[in-house]
């Protein structure tokens, strides 16, 4: 259900043949009432055609409807690319019977190759007619190399005249990841009644704490995009910022993000554990987060987990490496639950325990810096010879 958990949301899913394997490539959300529209996007300065349009719309009022097409980024097709896109993106609006600014598009996939324009249009009837309660089928065309899809739906405390305010999510994407979000394409919808500048402070706020806090290669992508509609259908008095309703939504906005996010992390390409590393005692928020996303990046840390093996002093390199406040004697880390270090030196304990709780598929790293009150949480998983075989093939 997902993205259509949400009441006044629709969606569907089918394959074009963009991707030559024949799996579903095109999906659509549609929103069955102007929605409010908040959106984050790569940092990369390559951005990709879909993007650059749907940043110009976003600009302009609320939204109706995301377009989504996995297997060809869109990208670095200089004014060919652009103006197709604009060409797809004014037929489906037309489609819709919607102003054009309402709709926006997001691609994924390889580089450099122009969209196949006439397999998306001759879909589109198709996809239109296919809209419904089809937020999985949603879910599975925008994948990649992902192996599974990445869905979420949550009822919040929040009531409504037609009931609680909820939310529904769907996202990809398993590789070039890192913190400024990824090679990833994240839709939340929910019927909650927000006022706009409040939908964007929870999105920027929520992201914060989630897929900017995620790595999977540290490799950053051109086609990033985290989108949230919120069309006001649950009838809830309106959301503002500030306010004890704003706070609940918030939270409830970043859990659907957070999970979306580990997720993503257990899924990274070619991964087969999820690594989570906590960082607390730190002498500023900043501190806590370069040092949580430095060893959740780190290959030596990655590799570790990958083999089960208890050389936990990689991790306290790692943390070293930052440009952050550390006291070596004040620090204390934990490595699967199981106390590795504290003090200056390191703690007396069986290597055996540990290289079994090494083998679970969710590892947890927790690192007290003994400085300060901040705490910040980073999303990554291991590095396999999966990885590399999967990335000399993409082409």
């Amino acid at each position: 259900m997902s993205v259509t958990y949400p009441r006044g949301f629709r969606a569907s899913g089918m394959s074009s043949g963009i991707k030559e394997n024949g799996r579903p490539d095109l999906a659509l959300v549609v929103s069955d009432r102007p929605a409010r529209a908040a959106a984050l996007s790569t940092a990369n300065r390559f951005k990709a055609a879909s993007l650059l349009v749907s940043l110009e719309h976003l600009r302009r009022g609320e939204k109706r409807a995301v377009l989504i097409n996995s297997g060809n980024a869109n990208c670095l097709n200089g004014r060919a690319g652009l103006e197709m896109t604009r060409r797809l993106v004014a037929e489906l609006a037309a489609a819709l019977q919607v102003p054009v600014e309402e709709v926006l598009f997001a691609s994924t996939g390889k580089i450099g190759l122009l969209l196949p324009e006439s397999k998306i249009t001759g879909a589109l009837p198709s996809l239109l007619a296919g809209l419904g309660d089809h937020g999985h089928a949603a879910a599975e065309a925008i994948m990649t190399t992902d192996r599974v899809a990445k869905e979420y739906r949550f009822e919040t405390g929040l009531a409504g005249r037609t009931g609680p305010v909820r939310l529904g999510g769907m996202a990809k994407g398993v590789g070039m990841i890192r913190p400024e979000l990824a090679t990833m394409i994240a839709v939340i919808t929910t019927d909650a009644a927000i006022e706009a500048s409040a939908l964007r402070q929870a999105l920027k706020e929520s992201v914060q704490e989630s897929f900017n806090m995620l790595t999977v290669d540290e490799d950053q992508s051109t086609n990033d995009f985290v989108l949230v509609l919120a069309n006001g259908a649950a009838g809830n008095p309106r959301i503002k910022a500030g306010t004890p309703a704003y706070a609940v939504f918030r939270d409830a906005l970043r859990d659907c993000c957070v999970d979306l996010t580990r997720q993503l992390a257990a899924d990274g390409e070619g991964a087969e554990k999820l690594i989570v590393v906590k960082v607390g005692g730190a002498w500023s928020l900043r501190d806590a987060r370069r040092i949580a996303r430095r060893i959740a990046g780190s290959s030596l840390v990655k590799s570790m987990i990958s083999g089960s093996n208890p050389n936990w002093g990689r991790v306290l390199a790692a943390a070293g490496s930052c440009a952050a406040r550390i006291r070596p004697e004040k620090v204390r880390l934990d490595l699967a639950g199981v106390p590795v270090f504290a003090a200056g030196e390191k703690i007396a304990g069986d290597p055996a325990e540990l290289r079994n709780r090494l083998e679970k598929k969710e590892i947890m790293i927790e690192l007290d810096l003994g400085l300060g009150a901040f705490s910040a949480t980073a999303y990554g998983c291991d590095l396999t010879e999966e990885y590399v075989r999967i990335n000399q093939e993409y082409s």
